[in-house]
Formats: structure tokens, C-alpha cells, sequence
């Protein structure tokens, strides 16, 4: 097999090599492993016809398993190379698509000669190392991915997932998750009844003498709810289990899957309208926040989780994903945070993030510097939470008679009241300034800083 096929055998070369770059440019490798990944899904579909059902996944599974062994550094994520993108003022999305502007050919598409050093040549280097780990993993993940999703056992089930088909944890905290659910909602409809027997229909018959009775046993409960929903939320991470608040590693391996699910489901049906249905699924958390426990049984937990960084982030950077894959499709998903989520009744129902994809004519390099651009200015006008915490404390708003006396917690009812944020993570921030600045991070002062300035600017 010579050294120019592009097939399976060169594609884990490539993720091997660790001499690579001396012998081609980063934009070089991406190109190469776009072919081979276009060669090697080819050449799968025509083996999974020939071959016997049964052998199927084993077959995929070897695939899988070879891939994992190669030398290429696993979690390799966008966070690391953020600062090479913001450098070199390109996207993902424009690098991926290999439509990225002419200059940068001098610097990620110029094969660095060792043995000619000139003073560009650390920063070329590091540039170029950090962009070929990236897509090592990235484009391993793909592979991957697609290999997953043509396995016989759904990948969504995490037990068909795991070798020799053990329970993974998030299994097992889900059949807990079920148990205290059901155990609560028995002790919701004892409760219920018992207010009946004694009230009737009575529409005024609230905060009852019944009520206060089960009022431990109910707080019980639900925090017994939220520490499984907890519990999910790091182990999912771990074993792969999929589920609306999932990490995107685990989103993006699982998407070649539901994306295959959703194709041969929805007849003549485009990757275009696949990523339109996850918009739509990711910004509407109170309707999609679901985890069943069996076939009839099944509990929404929207009303469970805080609009917070733990959830907040994972899906902001699943819609991300979403956005460059749509490049293709001259479209782009613009994101907006902090909204008050509205069903289609048009009734409020919770803050989260909404966001809504749009018709691109512009190049790609327009779009992502627009992009960039609006984000500085929401960035420059749009205060943090600490941010309007610091504000408030500067003109007196916890020196007022009565909000000197309320609770941290009132105070911080108070604040969301005027600005919509969840009352929490206003809590958090009150509580921090009781301390002093040099304990909180360079960040801290710098949110003092800026609040100083707005200020200043005012006379």
C-alpha cells in the first residue's frame, strides 16, 4: 500500500507521526485527513454490506479501538488553541472549511524548514503544533463518531457502550434518579389526599397544617433529587451517557448517531434540518430536560436546575459546534444568553439561552470578524453579574435602611427582580464583598476597575 493512499492505514499514520510538519504544513495534515475520512467512510459502508450482521460491530469496534491507540493527544480542545485563533483572526469554522484569507498561508499553510531557523520560527512552530493537536483529535473524534453510529446496538444506549457491556455509574445513578422520584411522587399524592379529605376542593386551603407536617420530608426529597441530577452531571462526563445536560464531548460523540437517527427517520431530510431540530431542542431546556426511567416512567427536571456556568457553558459550546458545521450552508447561529424563555404560548417560563440561525451572504471571514465584533461590543456594554453587584455597592444600594437590614439572600431576591439574573449567583457575589479584594483574583479587580470607570466617565 503505497504512502499516497488515503485509506485507513494512513489516516493513523498521520495521527502518529510525530515528524509530521517536517515533512508537511497543519493545513496540509487537515487536508489529508479530510480525504482519508471520506475514503475510510466509504470503504466502511462497502464492508458492512458484504460482511455478516453479526460481525458488524465487532468489525467497528476493532476500527474504534485502533484509533484510540494511536499517539495523538486525547481532549485536545478548543480552549487550547483560543488564543492561536484569536492571533492569527480566524475561525474554526473557516480553518475546518479551508477558506480561511490568503495571508494566512505564510503562517499555517508554510512548511517550516528545521534546518533554515529565521526569527519567526518558534512562533510559526507553536502555532502550527497547536493547530495539528487540535485537529489530530479532532478529526479522531469524527471518525469515531461515525463508526459509532453505524454499530447494529445503539451508542445511545450507554450499556452498549461500554466493554463487555457493563452498567456504566450514570446508569445507575438514572435507576436511582427513578427510584426517589416515584418514592416522591407517592408522598406528593398521600399529602394531596390527605388535604382533600380534610379541605375538600377549598381554593384557599394552602400552607395547611398538612402540608407544614410533610414539609421535611418533602425538602428531603427534592434534595435528594438534586444531588443525583448532580451526581449525572460529573459521571455522564465520564462513562459517555447522553442526555440533554451532557458535556459536549459526550453531545459531539453522540452526534454522527442521532444525526443518522434523525435522517433515515425524517425522509429527504438535510445535516441542514438536523442542526435547525438541536437549535430548537438545546434553547428549549423545559420541554426537553427529560430522563426516563423506563419504558412508562419519566420525569422533567427543568425545574431542578439553575441558569448557571455548570450548565450554561456546555451548552453554549454545543451550539457553537452546531454553528460550524452549518458554514457549509452559508448560515450562522447567533446566540443569544440570559433570556426569558417563552413557550409558544408566549407565557415565561425560565432564563436560559436562546439563539436562532441566520441567512449568511458575506464571506465567512466578514461573518466571524462581525461576529467578533458584536461580541465585544455586548462584552463592553453589557455588565457581569459581580460586575452590577460592584455598581450597586458604589452608589449605596446596601447602605439603604432597609436593604442594610434584609438577608443576603432577600437582597439578592431584590437585584434579580431589577435585572432578571438568576438570584443565586447574585447571592455568590454579594456574599463576596465581605472580603477583600486581593483574596478574589486579579479578575475581581479588574470587574473594580471598570465599575470605577463607568463612573468616572459620568462627570
Amino acid at each position: 500500500m503505497s504512502e499516497n493512499y488515503y485509506g485507513f492505514k494512513k489516516f493513523c499514520s498521520l495521527l502518529s507521526d510525530n515528524n509530521v510538519l517536517k515533512k508537511h504544513s497543519v493545513m496540509g495534515v487537515v487536508r489529508m485527513l479530510q480525504i482519508c475520512i471520506n475514503e475510510i467512510k466509504k470503504e466502511t459502508l462497502k464492508v458492512l454490506i458484504e460482511i455478516d450482521e453479526k460481525k458488524k460491530d465487532y468489525y467497528l469496534d476493532l476500527k474504534i479501538h485502533e484509533i484510540r491507540n494511536q499517539d495523538y493527544l486525547k481532549n485536545y480542545g478548543e480552549d487550547k488553541i483560543y488564543h492561536i485563533l484569536k492571533d492569527l483572526d480566524v475561525s474554526l469554522g473557516e480553518l475546518i472549511a479551508i477558506n480561511y484569507p490568503y495571508e494566512l498561508n505564510e503562517k499555517i499553510d508554510k512548511i517550516l524548514d528545521f534546518d533554515d531557523y529565521d526569527e519567526n520560527f518558534e512562533y510559526l512552530r507553536k502555532t502550527q503544533d497547536g493547530l495539528l493537536l487540535y485537529f489530530l483529535n479532532y478529526y479522531a473524534n469524527e471518525l469515531i463518531s461515525f463508526l459509532e453510529s453505524k454499530k447494529t446496538k445503539s451508542t445511545q444506549n450507554v450499556q452498549n457502550m461500554k466493554p463487555n457491556n457493563e452498567i456504566s455509574k450514570s446508569v445507575t445513578i438514572v435507576k436511582e434518579l427513578g427510584k426517589t422520584y416515584i418514592d416522591f411522587i407517592k408522598l406528593n399524592k398521600k399529602m394531596d389526599a390527605e388535604i382533600l379529605l380534610q379541605y375538600g376542593n377549598d381554593p384557599w386551603a394552602d400552607h395547611t397544617t398538612i402540608e407544614l407536617k410533610y414539609e421535611d420530608a418533602v425538602k428531603g426529597y427534592q434534595q435528594e433529587i438534586k444531588t443525583h441530577l448532580d451526581d449525572l452531571y460529573y459521571s455522564s462526563n465520564k462513562d459517555g451517557f447522553f442526555y440533554f445536560d451532557c458535556s459536549t464531548k459526550v453531545y459531539e460523540q453522540h452526534y454522527e448517531q442521532r444525526k443518522e437517527s434523525y435522517l433515515q427517520k425524517i425522509i429527504d431530510s438535510t445535516e441542514e434540518d438536523f442542526i435547525a431540530s438541536e437549535v430548537k431542542y438545546l434553547t428549549t431546556p423545559y420541554l426537553n430536560r427529560v430522563i426516563k426511567f423506563s419504558e412508562i416512567d419519566s420525569m422533567y427536571y427543568n425545574s431542578y436546575i439553575n441558569y448557571e456556568d455548570k450548565y450554561r457553558i456546555p451548552l453554549i459550546k454545543k451550539l457553537k459546534y452546531l454553528d460550524v458545521r452549518l458554514v457549509p450552508y452559508h448560515k450562522a447561529i447567533i446566540i443569544k444568553e440570559n433570556q426569558l424563555l417563552q413557550n409558544e404560548n408566549g407565557n415565561d417560563v425560565c432564563y436560559g439561552t436562546d439563539a436562532e440561525i441566520v441567512n449568511v451572504k458575506k464571506s465567512k471571514t466578514e461573518i466571524h470578524n462581525n461576529n467578533n465584533s458584536d461580541t465585544d461590543l455586548k462584552t463592553s456594554k453589557q455588565l457581569t453579574t459581580n460586575q452590577i453587584v460592584l455598581l450597586l455597592q458604589e452608589v449605596g444600594f446596601f447602605t439603604h435602611p432597609k436593604i442594610e437590614k434584609a438577608t443576603k439572600e432577600k437582597q439578592s431576591e431584590l437585584i434579580s427582580k431589577i435585572c432578571g439574573l438568576n438570584s443565586k449567583n447574585i447571592k455568590t457575589h454579594i456574599q463576596k464583598l465581605d472580603k477583600k479584594p486581593s483574596e478574589l483574583g486579579d479578575n475581581y479587580q479588574k470587574d473594580i476597575d471598570k465599575i470605577d470607570d463607568i463612573l468616572n466617565n459620568l462627570e
